[in-house]
């Protein structure tokens, strides 16, 4: 099987802007954030408006993980 052959599962989420306080849409594909939350790297959001990244604090990777496991 080639890397290509595998089906990539996007994960949709979301997080609140510490600006504006908005709740934005984030996107990644679920082998993607698998890998950061194994290895224990930020995982971030992003606000179109703002136009400002923030990392996700604790509780958010902690339900990520969770909903990871469960698919």
């Amino acid at each position: 099987m080639t890397q290509a052959d595998v089906a990539v599962t996007r994960i949709p989420f979301v997080s609140t802007c510490p600006r504006c306080g908005d709740e934005r849409v984030q996107w990644y594909s679920d082998r993607a954030l698998a890998t950061l939350l194994r290895r224990g790297h930020p995982v971030e959001g992003y606000c179109v408006m703002c136009q400002e990244y923030w990392q996700l604090d604790s509780h958010e990777r902690s339900a990520l993980a969770r909903s990871l496991q469960a698919n």
